[in-house]
């Protein structure tokens, strides 16, 4: 059995949620031009995104959907025309381009002399598809899968399909709820990278287990996760 490490993809190989922000900020300008105060339509959005989170997950649909039902929610007689310009505001996200993390391509070549590397992203999968051809680092990956939602179960049967000796191998991800507290429970070492996600459901109120690593840059696993030095 081999050792690995496993990252998750979004937000933490590449950054999305900027493109979330800049969606979110274009919608609350619509409804600025039409009265709305910003701050409190940027409230309703999230908290009707954060509720739509339990039924939908992190599929495609969510994200327009929460911005349609903001739209109703103050303007509730808005036509067809409207909410679908409402929706195609936050369609944008999933055919930008996202960025990869500008210190990755030193990470990698580090990790490759000791570990094999995966991935293991959750989201709609022709997104996460669409991403993953836009990534310039796939080929450097030995496996990757793309899933619903992260369990516990999840990252068993990653472990179980290529031989990962977990106790020696390492999950890195950007969320407590779906990558830490399910990778630790498989039996991974884990690191989260402090970034800027979707934090009310990412991390919540979630405490961060004293075996666990915390990293502020991605770069910084390098001094964590024993490497072969040449």
């Amino acid at each position: 059995m081999d050792p690995w490490v496993v990252f998750d993809a979004d937000n933490t190989l590449w950054e999305v949620e900027s493109l979330y922000d800049d969606a979110r900020r274009s919608m609350v300008e619509v409804l600025a031009a039409r009265g709305i105060d910003r701050f409190i339509s940027e409230e309703i959005q999230q908290a009707i995104d954060q509720n739509l989170h339990r039924t939908l997950g992190y599929s495609a649909q969510r994200f327009p959907e929460s911005f349609e039902q903001t739209l109703v929610y103050f303007f509730p007689n808005a036509s067809n025309q409207e909410r679908e310009q409402i929706r195609a505001i936050a369609e944008q996200v999933f055919v930008r381009p996202a960025v990869a993390h500008e210190a990755l391509n030193q990470v990698l070549t580090a990790l490759q002399a000791s570990y094999k590397l995966g991935i293991v992203t959750a989201g709609e999968r022709w997104v996460q598809e669409s991403r993953l051809r836009q990534f310039v680092y796939q080929n450097q990956f030995d496996a990757i899968e793309i899933v619903p939602r992260k369990e516990v179960a999840t990252f068993v049967a990653f472990a179980r399909s290529n031989s990962i000796d977990t106790v020696r191998s390492w999950l890195v991800g950007d969320s407590m709820r779906s990558d830490i507290i399910p990778g630790r429970s498989a039996g991974f070492n884990c690191i989260l990278v402090r970034s800027h996600n979707w934090h009310r459901v990412e991390r919540a109120s979630m405490t961060l287990p004293s075996d666990v690593y915390e990293v502020t840059d991605l770069s910084e696993i390098l001094s964590i996760i024993p490497v072969k030095i040449n």
